[in-house]
């Protein structure tokens, strides 16, 4: 079977954004409920999270034979677990900063991830593995391999871009 670069490139930058963006929409909503009040959310200009990107793709690797959305939900809630606290460890001792905490949840874990959240993401995950994969394979193979090739590399140029400029922003303040 030849891999179709263009098409591979479109489908990793198209579900790294939409997964980026989920979790951005789902922390402004959070924060909304929560506090009334709007906050952008995560470290980008734009409105994409890559913590929950990286997230998806690291679900893709582990969980990428087909398996039932039962199992997902309970791989994905105990593996974004265990990333949630991770990151948020590492993070903290990059920038110095504290991105998020769960003080005051309920079935919070350590502060630094909930059992309420971890459902979430279970939740999110069944979702990207039955509608966005899907979607991303069925928008490929529709579009044209050259605006594939274009809008692949546009999202990674502008998101890297984006990652670079906050990046340096955290890191002298």
């Amino acid at each position: 079977m030849k891999i179709n670069y263009s098409r591979t490139l479109f489908r990793y930058a198209f579900e790294f954004t939409a997964a980026g963006f989920v979790g951005w929409i789902y922390e402004v909503v959070t924060v909304w409920i929560l506090f009334h009040r709007f906050e952008n959310r995560g470290m980008l200009h734009l409105p994409i999270i890559p913590i929950y990107s990286f997230g998806a793709f690291m679900l893709l690797a582990i969980l990428r034979k087909k398996r039932t959305p039962l199992f997902i939900f309970a791989a994905a809630a105990v593996i974004t677990t265990v990333f949630e606290l991770a990151a948020s460890y590492l993070l903290e001792f990059i920038f110095h900063d504290q991105f998020w905490t769960y003080e005051g949840w309920y079935f919070s874990i350590l502060d630094r991830s909930s059992l309420i959240s971890s459902s979430i993401f279970g939740i999110m995950a069944v979702a990207y593995f039955y509608m966005l994969r899907p979607l991303s394979k069925k928008v490929s193979e529709k579009l044209p391999e050259a605006a594939c090739f274009g809008t692949g590399l546009f999202l990674t140029a502008a998101i890297l871009t984006d990652t670079v400029i906050s990046i340096a922003g955290n890191l002298s303040q």
